[in-house]
């Protein structure tokens, strides 16, 4: 009987593990487009994603909302990066891939570019992923107060910036 419960219970683990993994392939491309919004290299969030990815095949345990769980991983992944290009490439060449050919067009992935980082990753779990603010506070350890005040402060700049303050 015991041997029985145990085949059960490994069919059902085998199951929840399943749906974690299709949840995620689910998410992917979710994931990717928000960290392509946030301003980052198309090559560099693919990559993120992937490894992002590659974690949630190695998680033990699933998680509620995918898309959130591989956008924090992936985001992690990217800051990590970017700190080691800072050290180890010279200035002028983070310069000189921040400019834009485009300084007439009004363009809304140059303005998320100009948010802070926290205003970007909000507004980017927000409006793309779908997340709630008590899960985006959740994921950034941070309280809900504090995302909703920077959502309405990142949106605002947005408005501001993109429409010249219409609503």
């Amino acid at each position: 009987m015991d041997a029985t419960i145990a085949g059960e219970r490994a069919a059902l683990d085998a199951a929840t593990r399943q749906d974690w993994v299709d949840r995620c392939e689910a998410a992917y491309t979710t994931v990717y487009r928000g960290l392509i919004a946030m301003g980052y290299p198309t090559h560099d969030a693919a990559d993120a994603v992937q490894d992002a990815f590659e974690d949630a095949l190695r998680q033990r345990t699933p998680v509620d909302r995918a898309e959130g769980w591989l956008f924090v991983v992936a985001h992690r992944r990217l800051r990590r990066s970017r700190w080691r290009q800072r050290i180890f490439h010279p200035l002028e060449l983070v310069r000189g891939s921040i400019r834009s050919d485009r300084d007439e067009e009004i363009d809304l992935l140059t303005e998320l570019r100009r948010l802070t980082e926290r205003q970007r990753t909000v507004v980017v779990a927000r409006y793309v992923l779908g997340l709630s603010q008590a899960e985006i506070a959740e994921v950034l350890g941070i309280t809900p107060g504090t995302v909703a005040a920077t959502a309405h402060q990142a949106t605002a700049l947005l408005r501001e910036r993109l429409l010249g303050g219409k609503s």
